[in-house]
């Protein structure tokens, strides 16, 4: 097992973190760990409803989703809508070019990583990591810290 695996299997390191590699191979690290792993591009999110809406497309969030972060946080914490969530060892989620909704919307921005910060919290306590990667161009700091291997 890779370094990037091993961090990604480790429910107790498990975060809000700047994206340290390239996308794909997080996204290869993660299944190689058994992890779940959506990426998701909100580079043409301008506010707290286009993020919301980029989630809810590319993780499928069932029917009914309420579209706020109330909404959010269940479907985060309970992932029984997606098929093989039992099976999963836990949960990687890549949001892909994150510069202009992290530096552009700072203040919803904050919402949602303190909002993926308390699901990776929950996911802790059932011993299972649930990550959130924030990707953006070359040099582009989000304020998160680091991951800690790549």
């Amino acid at each position: 097992m890779d370094a990037l695996q091993t961090l990604l299997s480790d429910a107790a390191r498990a975060g809000v973190f700047q994206l340290t590699c390239e996308p794909r191979d997080a996204a290869q690290a993660a299944d190689a760990a058994g992890l779940a792993c959506f990426r998701i591009d909100i580079g043409h999110a301008h506010d707290k409803g286009d993020f919301l809406r980029h989630l809810q497309q590319s993780m499928a969030f069932p029917e009914g989703f309420g579209g706020n972060w109330d909404a959010l946080f269940d479907c985060l914490k309970d992932l029984a809508w997606i098929g093989d969530a039992v099976s999963q060892k836990g949960f990687v989620v890549v949001l892909e070019r994150s510069k202009h909704f992290g530096a552009g919307h700072r203040h919803e921005f904050e919402d949602a990583m303190s909002l993926m910060q308390d699901v990776a919290e929950y996911w802790r306590g059932q011993g299972r990591p649930f990550w959130t990667l924030i990707g953006g161009p070359e040099g582009w700091q989000s304020g998160y810290p680091a991951m800690a291997a790549s």
